[in-house]
C-alpha cells in the first residue's frame, strides 16, 4: 500500500496568486496547476476550508456530488486523507487553514465535523466568498481575521438552520458570470433571461447566497483575470483590458483601483519588482 504524500500546514496543489496569514489562519488564493493524474492521495496535517471558486471539483467529502459545481465549500478535519482534484486539471480555489495549537479551546465549534465534508449552509458559503473576494484586494487582516472566525463559527452543530440552498439556476448564473467574464458584451439582464428569471430575483437569490451582486461579481473577476494577464510584459495594458472583458483601459483602471487601491501601472510594476528581489541571490 502506498503511503499517502504528508502535506504541512497551508500546503497544496496550486499556484498561489494572494495569501495572507494572521494570528490562527493562513489564507491563500490558488489556481490549479496539476492535471487529475498529477494529483497523488495526500493527508493534511491540518483543518482548512476549501472554496472552489471557478471549475469542477472532485472530491470524496461527505455530501460531494460526483463532479462539484462552483462554488462549492468544503471542510477537512485535521488529518484528512483524500485525493481531491480538478477536473482536466482546471480551476482555482481559496483554502482557510486553521492553526491546531493556537486554536485550542475552540474544538466544540467544529467538532461535530469529524469528516470531510461539503457544507451546503448559505451563511457558510457567503462568509467564505467574502473572504475571496476581500483577500483578492490586498485584505485587511483584520477583516480577513474576522471573517475567517465568523467561517468556523458557522460549523457550530447548535448554529440556526439555514435556508434552503440556492435554486440550480443560481449555480449556473455564478458559471456563467466566472466563465463568461471576458465577454465585454455580458449584461445581467441577458444572462437572467437566459435562465429565464426575472434579473430582480436573480439579483436578490445571488446576494442572499453569496453576499454579492452579479455585477459585483463579474468586475472581480474581470480584475482578477487581468491581474493574472498583467503577469505577461508583452501585453500593452490596453490589450490587458480588452482581454480580461472591459470596454477599455480608462474602465479597467476604475474597476482595478476600486478593488486593489493601485492603477494597473502600479500593481504590475510592483509585482514585478518583487519577482526579481525573490530571484535574485546574494553577492
Amino acid at each position: 500500500m502506498t503511503t499517502p504524500l504528508q502535506f504541512k500546514s497551508g500546503e497544496f496543489y496550486g499556484e498561489v496568486h494572494h495569501g495572507a496569514r494572521g494570528s490562527v489562519f493562513d489564507i491563500r488564493r490558488l489556481q490549479a496547476t496539476r492535471s487529475e493524474d498529477e494529483v497523488a492521495t495526500h493527508c493534511h496535517a491540518d483543518a482548512h476550508f476549501v472554496l472552489v471558486l471557478s471549475g469542477v471539483y472532485i472530491s470524496s467529502a461527505h455530501h460531494a456530488p460526483p463532479r462539484a459545481p462552483s462554488p462549492t465549500l468544503v471542510f477537512n478535519p485535521v488529518g484528512t486523507t483524500h485525493r481531491d482534484r480538478f477536473l482536466d486539471g482546471k480551476g482555482s480555489f481559496m483554502t482557510v487553514s486553521l492553526d491546531p495549537v493556537l486554536l485550542v479551546g475552540a474544538e466544540e465549534l467544529y467538532a461535530a465535523q469529524e469528516r470531510a465534508t461539503v457544507l451546503d449552509k448559505t451563511a457558510s458559503v457567503a462568509s467564505a466568498f467574502a473572504i475571496a473576494r476581500e483577500i483578492s484586494r490586498g485584505g485587511d487582516l483584520a477583516v480577513l481575521e474576522a471573517g475567517a472566525w465568523e467561517l468556523l463559527a458557522s460549523l457550530k452543530a447548535n448554529a440556526p438552520k439555514p435556508r434552503a440552498p440556492p435554486p440550480p439556476w443560481a449555480y449556473l448564473a455564478y458559471e456563467a458570470v466566472m466563465d463568461m467574464a471576458t465577454d465585454a458584451h455580458l449584461r445581467i439582464a441577458d444572462l437572467a433571461i437566459t435562465l429565464g428569471v426575472h434579473p430582480v430575483h436573480l439579483a436578490r437569490v445571488f446576494r442572499q447566497a453569496w453576499g454579492c451582486s452579479p455585477g459585483e461579481l463579474l468586475r472581480w473577476r474581470r480584475v482578477e483575470q487581468a491581474g493574472g494577464l498583467l503577469r505577461r510584459p508583452n501585453l500593452s495594458l490596453t490589450e490587458v483590458a480588452l482581454s480580461a472583458g472591459f470596454a477599455d483601459q480608462s474602465h479597467m483602471n476604475r474597476a482595478f483601483q476600486a478593488q486593489y487601491g493601485t492603477t494597473p501601472g502600479s500593481y504590475r510594476r510592483r509585482m514585478f519588482q518583487t519577482s526579481k528581489t525573490m530571484t535574485s541571490s546574494p553577492d
